[in-house]
């Protein structure tokens, strides 16, 4: 071999070792989120387009429509003072429970607000650390003598359940029959209307229904048969550095104790002091 083709040889070598080098530098400077997403690129996508959009389906008080029209409510309190603190606009987006997973997919908002993690979901989507933890419980007339989960079952009537929530699997497996509705509202006036005999869904909601409406009354089940952890659902495709500063912005709200006045400003009931919600 000639001088002149080692040397060739030698050039080649040296361009092929670069360009390794720099493709697997990239990849450990990228970060760990799923795609390979760049440490803080979620983040600065937010800060680009102006605006934190928060995908909000209807469960009062903790979620719902506001005085101001707009959807709000103390769950995505921790996501208000994010998007104050990296100076972006707070944006509410009506969604519905069944469609959540779907619009965080399709990017019609950057977060799904009061979304329990679920197996099923976490194959499409990704969750934050918890934000708050309830139970489920049932809503019944108050003169339906109807006391626990077995006179309910017992009853031989259908119950009502909002479609696409996380304990909808779970009061179908009662084998009762099932009366869909859109929202957890319409759940209840499902009920009201007595086109269901009792409804079924989280106690903060539930609560807040009875406490607007006398004549309704909380049956909590004994033993409990579900119970969740509320947190935030993100893309699938978040890094992780992005997705610690929500966890923060949950972990912050939480300390410091906004959350809790916000829980407390809008009336949400602790489990334990239901008082003369609950069916005696």
């Amino acid at each position: 071999m000639s001088k002149t083709s080692q040397i060739i040889i030698a050039i080649v070598g040296v361009i092929v070792l670069a360009l390794a080098g720099g493709y697997f530098g990239a990849g450990f400077r990228s970060g760990s989120g799923a795609g390979g997403t760049e440490n803080g690129a979620w983040i600065q996508k937010i800060k680009d387009q102006g605006e934190l959009r928060v995908g909000i389906a209807s469960a009062p008080p903790m979620t719902g429509e506001q005085k101001d029209g707009k959807m709000g409510g103390p769950n995505v309190l921790p996501l208000q003072n994010l998007a104050k603190e990296m100076g972006v606009k707070f944006t509410p987006v009506a969604a519905e429970w069944s469609k959540m997973v779907s619009g965080l997919q399709a990017d019609r908002f950057d977060v799904g607000a009061y979304l329990d993690a679920t197996s099923e979901r976490s194959l499409a989507i990704q969750f934050t650390d918890p934000v708050y933890t309830y139970e489920g419980v049932w809503i019944v007339k108050a003169d339906s003598g109807l006391k626990s989960t077995e006179d309910i079952v017992d009853s031989g009537k259908g119950v009502a359940v909002a479609t696409g929530t996380s304990y909808e699997r779970r009061v179908e497996d009662l084998k009762v029959d099932i009366v869909n509705a859109e929202a957890i509202p319409q759940s209840i006036s499902a009920m009201e209307a007595g086109r269901a005999v009792a409804a079924f869904g989280d106690l903060p909601t539930l609560a807040d229904a009875a406490q607007k409406n006398k004549s309704l009354k909380i049956v909590r089940p004994k033993p409990v048969i579900f119970k969740s952890d509320s947190n935030y659902g993100v893309s699938p495709d978040i890094d992780s550095r992005s997705l610690q500063v929500i966890n923060i912005a949950i972990q912050n709200a939480k300390n410091d104790g906004s959350f809790q006045a916000a829980l407390d400003k809008a009336g949400v009931v602790d489990p334990n002091e239901l008082g003369d919600l609950e069916m005696k």
